[in-house]
């Protein structure tokens, strides 16, 4: 991997280890999460409005927030981001009516909005155009290693009998990410020389007919989350699953993204891959999540998983070049704002469809999900045969 300077490597490598920490605290809370709310009172079908209002809360404060980015510099939103997700975990460890909990959650989805566009946005601060698809390969490579981690960690605490543990361990993890980025990132983003020639080179002219697709397939394949996390735990468990097999799955799905990601990010490095690589991915992707209302059996869902993070690693590092790829200094926060929240939109919309399907069974938000996915992929195809590359760019 190549940056721009010697300090652009010195201010990134913080920013990879803090977006692992955290990642690793969310981790570890998030696939016991409906189950420890349900334990407390909190009634199954408001799992899925909690996993609304936290994609809710994100895509508004991305719009807000990723434009400040900008103006304010990243590490500010960095910090606000992990501060404010590092509260919102400690906060579910208090003894509250159950309704407390979807506030809880919503400050977690505040500290997500700040935090992921200024990263994304910082990546592309300091690394040329044509090693993007390596570096945000690399960023999503310490994303899902926490992933990883996250919750093998929380599976273990949550051995000892309480549901309770996993939310000690993300706290610390959170804190730990907000001291990486207070004491690693620079206050403000170094200028390379790349990007000073690009300014004086180009006007910050946003091409959105061509950026419209790829908010439109975000809307779809990042909504997922907003299923996942409703639904997941509760699939799981309705297939013979523990808690503690529960936590294993989501470690065992970022196990082969982490080894898939750096070879799709080199793929990523040619914008001409970059189209092919998202479309085969969001496809293999709702494929996989058809199969898995056909499975009845907890270890044959995992290996679906499996090949449902390699069709995701083939997406993340070609999604976040090309989307780059049309910014400046001036403009990166902002787009990164608004294409993170086309995602959380789409999570907002499926985990609301999650909660009402829920009580009729998980395989039916399953496939709700897919539908919305495939949807997504046929308007993004029509959208870009319409507006392409080349002409979003004259």
């Amino acid at each position: 991997m190549h940056f721009s300077n010697s300090q652009s490597g010195r201010a990134l490598w913080p920013l990879l280890i803090a977006t692992m920490v955290i990642q690793s605290g969310f981790g570890s809370i998030l696939p016991l999460l409906p189950l420890f709310v349900r334990q407390r009172g909190l009634p199954l079908s408001w799992i899925g409005l909690m996993a609304a209002l936290y994609a809710l809360i994100s895509f508004v404060g991305q719009l807000i927030l990723g434009p400040l980015s900008d103006r304010w510099g990243r590490k500010r939103l960095l910090v606000i981001g992990s501060f404010l997700s590092a509260l919102g975990t400690f906060l579910f460890l208090l003894t509250v009516p159950p309704g407390y909990y979807l506030l809880f959650r919503a400050l977690q989805g505040i500290g997500v909005a700040a935090f992921l566009p200024a990263a994304n946005a910082l990546v592309a601060d300091y690394v040329e155009e044509e090693h993007r698809g390596r570096a945000y390969a690399l960023l999503s490579s310490f994303y899902m290693a926490g992933f990883a981690l996250g919750p093998m960690i929380g599976g273990l605490a949550s051995a000892t009998g309480s549901l309770r543990a996993p939310f000690w361990v993300g706290t610390v993890l959170d804190f730990g990410a907000l001291i990486a980025v207070m004491t690693g990132i620079a206050k403000t983003p170094v200028v390379s020389r790349f990007t000073r020639r690009a300014n004086d080179a180009q006007p910050a002219v946003i091409p959105w007919r061509y950026l419209v697709g790829w908010l439109i397939i975000n809307f779809g394949w990042m909504g997922l989350g907003g299923m996942y996390d409703a639904t997941w735990s509760i699939y799981m468990q309705s297939i013979g699953a523990n808690s503690l097999l529960i936590s294993l799955s989501w470690t065992l799905f970022a196990l082969p993204y982490l080894l898939f990601n750096f070879f799709a990010g080199r793929l990523a490095d040619n914008p001409a891959r970059r189209p092919r690589l998202i479309y085969t991915g969001a496809i293999l992707n709702g494929i996989m999540i058809m199969l898995y209302t056909l499975s009845r059996w907890p270890w044959v869902s995992i290996l679906l998983s499996s090949i449902e993070a390699i069709a995701m690693s083939l997406i993340t590092p070609a999604l976040n070049a090309d989307v780059m790829a049309f910014a400046t200094d001036a403009t990166r926060g902002k787009i990164q704002g608004v294409f993170q929240s086309a995602g959380t939109l789409g999570s907002f919309v499926l985990a609301l469809m999650s909660g009402y399907l829920l009580p009729r069974g998980a395989t039916d938000a399953l496939l709700a999900g897919a539908l919305v996915l495939f949807l997504s992929i046929g308007l993004a195809f029509i959208w870009q045969g319409t507006f392409g590359r080349r002409a979003s760019m004259e």
